[in-house]
């Protein structure tokens, strides 16, 4: 039987607590609600606390939502104080599949605890999948000269990373250690190891992500350097130029001078005007190969 209790209210807290029958530390932990991730052993029961990696679309951050299990011989209880949709959907998978209640429901607790705790990485790899894609895409988009437009993108793709990391590094080491137990029989055991590997390989996954979007930052951080020099190369090669030429065209061809001709006019403008096209072509030339 799995029993699920989402956002409580105090009356609704009070009677999870003596549906479960916690002892008064874990009970005070459960209602305290933020904890790093832990594992506590007693002799009635076992009580976990993950992290589930939620994603705000809005905000585009990534943030871990505490959900408690507990399990005893043939009852799971899980509570959670914000909504967890990936939760809620499992839920919904069993209750509309009578094949997943007798296959999972028929097991001890700790397994189907297990399962649930492991179709939860599941998504995350999904979200991470999703991740994935966009880096891909940034990267893409990089090599493209669209290293300035990207700038804001790398920026929000790593802090993305870092948050999912924050999320999954306290699980690394959760399952390390198998805790003797009534509830731990040989089977469970096996999906016991099987779900440490799957948080070492997401982990795994994040590390070689967050590598990824920190190369990628370094790469698109040179890119504008190497385009900014050349423009800074561009710009001093004209200046070179121009100044002399104005300091030689304007002694001899001031149009401000008491004694200018038209041909005066004509030749300092003339110069004005080709230096003004230059400028113009070296920033059209630049505009081009995306220097600006």
């Amino acid at each position: 039987m799995w029993i699920n209790v989402q956002s409580p209210g105090p009356e609704e807290l009070v009677e999870f607590m003596r549906a479960t029958e916690l002892t008064p530390t874990d009970a005070g932990f459960v209602a305290e609600r933020h904890h790093r991730p832990e594992i506590t052993v007693r002799e009635a029961y076992l009580l976990l606390l993950i992290q589930v990696p939620v994603f705000d679309r809005q905000a585009r951050v990534t943030y871990g939502v505490p959900v408690f299990f507990v399990v005893k011989q043939q009852q799971l209880f899980t509570l959670h104080y914000e909504p967890v949709v990936i939760l809620d959907k499992i839920r919904q998978s069993f209750e509309s599949s009578l094949d997943k209640q007798e296959e999972y429901f028929g097991d001890e607790a700790l397994s189907l605890c297990l399962h649930i705790i492991t179709l939860l990485n599941e998504a995350a790899f999904h979200k991470l999948e999703r991740l994935a894609k966009h880096i891909d895409i940034a990267e893409d988009a990089v090599f493209q000269g669209n290293e300035r437009k990207m700038v804001e993108e790398i920026s929000v793709l790593t802090r993305d990373v870092m948050d999912f990391r924050k999320v999954i590094r306290p699980h690394t080491r959760l399952f390390a250690t198998v805790p003797h137990h009534a509830l731990i029989t040989p089977a469970v055991i096996i999906t016991w190891h099987r779900t440490q590997g799957k948080l070492l390989k997401m982990w795994e996954t994040l590390e070689s992500m967050f590598e990824s979007v920190r190369e990628l930052s370094n790469t698109n951080y040179m890119l504008i350097q190497h385009k900014q020099n050349e423009l800074l190369r561009l710009l001093t090669i004209y200046s070179i130029v121009v100044i002399p030429m104005l300091v030689l065209v304007e002694p001899f061809f001031d149009p401000r001078a008491i004694d200018s001709t038209v041909v005066d006019h004509v030749v300092f403008w003339v110069v004005i005007g080709l230096l003004v096209m230059t400028l113009l072509f070296i920033l059209l030339k630049a505009s081009r190969k995306r220097l600006l």
